[in-house]
């Protein structure tokens, strides 16, 4: 019965945003507190969740969780990642299995950038080719961490695999 309610709740979600009619639904507004321990570890918080945020030993940081770009790669992926799982619930697309590898290419001058993600995402489902193609296009245009970062310049690559076939 849960989850059910989960599955009308997305349902809902994805149905207001297509809509894009409720000024007040759609603005969206994310807040982290942070707070700096010690040298270059520090604490970030959101909701009753805490996490650490620290460099390697080569940049100078202890070591004790992952450095911020690790964060910002996983944040991206994982919010890229939220909508496939999102939209293949709100359109019924079966999902046996969803993972995804990213990267970030970036330069390391003074002033440089991130210059590409790369997305390799792997399906494993018995939905015909051409859903999941439809069901990767949707995921990234309802993906705000992708449409930033893609509006911002940065070249963005998705290699879509679907049961181990290269798709895209």
């Amino acid at each position: 019965m849960a989850e059910e309610k989960l599955i009308e709740t997305i349902k809902e979600h994805v149905r207001k945003r297509h809509e894009a009619s409720d000024a007040t639904f759609l603005f969206g507004a994310e807040r982290v507190d942070l707070k700096r321990l010690n040298h270059l570890k520090f604490e970030v918080r959101k909701r009753d969740f805490v996490f650490v945020v620290d460099e390697p030993p080569e940049r100078g940081g202890t070591d004790q969780g992952p450095n911020p770009l690790a964060y910002f790669i996983a944040g991206a992926a994982s919010c890229l990642m939220n909508q496939y799982a999102v939209d293949a619930i709100a359109k019924g697309v079966p999902l046996d299995d969803l993972q995804m590898t990213a990267r970030g290419h970036f330069n390391r001058k003074l002033g440089g950038s991130f210059e590409e993600m790369i997305y390799d995402v792997r399906i494993a489902s018995k939905a015909t080719s051409e859903s999941i193609k439809a069901l990767s296009r949707e995921a990234e245009e309802m993906c705000y961490a992708h449409n930033t970062l893609r509006k911002a310049g940065l070249k963005m690559t998705t290699n879509l695999y679907l049961n181990g076939e290269l798709l895209t």
